[in-house]
């Protein structure tokens, strides 16, 4: 049995007139006629009751009906999700990022998103900078948002979503707190807290290097695996810390943070994902850009 086989009995079974049924299904009505007995004889059952004027339903054939429309029902709703999820309509869609995307970044992107796509749910992980570059080139998250440069290989792709100013973070009280800004020379004799290297090599070692063209070793008192963390002992007098200006957004109490003078160093965010054989859902993402301000 084939699901047209129960389109070819639903038109006839709601015409009750096999002529009309067949104009109704643009074919010719010995046709019709021969589908639905090919269909009754592998049922085994009689499902209309037929002479020269009258077409009427059997019992077993009103039961048919029934599930013959359920069939077909599910057969249509399975078709139209395939197409939408084709288009990228439905499904899902993976988001890997790293802290400094969750105070503004990653919340603008999903509510543009989600606006244009609700029916798709998303899923969020969070990750670090090297997770974030290898799951994305793995598939194991769709893109991520990602501190660059990083490795792209043969099939990762990027591109800039942010870039941030770097600002120091210095426990309320501390007499550097109190001025404007912040030359980083003045931070040569501070207990310094950094992200582990072996967490984020790439982070660690552009701070370290921000002190040695100073014309300072820095101090590391502690290391941490996170910004956040490291904020967190700011707050508690441990230290001072590097942070993006974006750290500003999640309010940690008992911090202050201050610019540092001359050219500001930067970080840049970016999206990675892999760019070969992209599901819909990516590619509308990628399309709608929607980390991008608006005016």
């Amino acid at each position: 049995m084939e699901l047209r086989h129960l389109r070819y009995f639903v038109a006839v079974a709601e015409a009750l007139h096999f002529r009309k049924a067949a104009e109704n299904l643009h074919m010719v009505q010995p046709a019709l006629s021969k589908q639905i007995r090919a269909l009754e004889a592998e049922l085994g059952l009689q499902l209309l009751e037929r002479d020269r004027r009258h077409v009427s339903l059997t019992e077993a054939g009103k039961t048919f009906l029934e599930e013959a429309h359920a069939v077909l029902a599910r057969a249509d709703g399975a078709k139209a999700r395939a197409v939408a999820v084709s288009r990228g309509e439905v499904g899902a869609l993976t988001i890997g990022f790293i802290q400094p995307a969750l105070a503004d970044l990653l919340p603008r992107a999903l509510r543009r998103y989600r606006r244009e796509y609700p029916d798709v749910r998303v899923r969020l992980t969070e990750l670090t900078n090297r997770q974030g570059a290898d799951q994305a080139a793995s598939r194991t998250v769709h893109c991520a948002f990602v501190r660059l440069p990083v490795d792209l290989g043969d099939d990762l792709a990027a591109t800039v979503v942010s870039q941030q100013d770097v600002a120091v973070v210095l426990p309320e009280g501390h007499p550097l707190a109190e001025r404007d800004s912040v030359d980083i020379r003045d931070l040569a004799e501070e207990d310094l807290v950094l992200v582990d290297r072996r967490v984020e090599p790439q982070l660690h070692d552009y701070y370290v290097t921000m002190c040695q063209e100073a014309g300072f070793s820095p101090h590391v008192a502690h290391e941490v695996n996170s910004t956040w963390v490291a904020i967190g002992l700011v707050a508690s007098g441990l230290g001072v810390c590097f942070a993006p200006t974006s750290a500003k957004l999640a309010p940690q109490g008992g911090v202050a943070y201050r610019p540092l003078t001359g050219a500001a160093p930067r970080l840049r965010i970016g999206l990675v994902w892999n760019d070969t054989a992209k599901p819909a859902v990516l590619s509308n993402f990628l399309a709608m850009r929607p980390w991008e301000s608006r005016a």
